[in-house]
């Protein structure tokens, strides 16, 4: 555990290293492109950097914005696979409930428990499991619905 923390530390510094430095490269561009501006010191080097500063920013800036809504449209739809699949489970769970010989809804569930192992953690599973061998299932139902609630969040 703490060999992932501490590569997780050092490529975090690396990451963050290499950030500043690309962002200082472009101020620095951008600054010297005022200075020459200025000083009326145009000539081709200067169209050539104002060109190269342009194209790194825009193509940084769309970067960035693509892996920003790529990042946001999987967690999005991750939360409603969550909701959707916590509905389901809450469904399949309120009916073993009121018919615990039923063993239709006893298939469902354990499906059902398939998509749990991917959507969610050990933990829900573990008290899926639990719910469906308990002979005293509305403590286990309240604390599935519990461990639910906060993988949702």
């Amino acid at each position: 555990m703490n060999d992932n923390k501490r590569g997780y530390w050092i490529y975090s510094i690396v990451a963050v290293f290499f950030g500043m430095s690309l962002f200082a490269f472009l101020g620095y561009l951008i600054y010297d492109l005022i200075l020459k501006l200025s000083v009326k010191d145009f000539s081709n080097n200067t169209v050539i950097q104002a060109l190269i500063t342009l194209i790194i920013t825009v193509f940084i800036g769309q970067f960035y914005s693509k892996w920003l809504e790529k990042r946001n449209t999987k967690k999005i739809e991750l939360y409603k696979i969550q909701t959707q699949l916590s509905l389901t489970l809450i469904d399949l769970t309120s009916a073993f409930m009121r018919q615990p010989d039923n063993e239709d809804i006893k298939r469902a569930l354990i499906r059902e428990s398939s998509k749990v192992k991917l959507y969610f953690n050990d933990e829900t599973l573990k008290q899926l499991n639990s719910f469906i061998k308990a002979t005293d299932k509305k403590v286990f139902y309240d604390l599935l619905i519990d461990t639910l609630k906060k993988q949702i969040k």
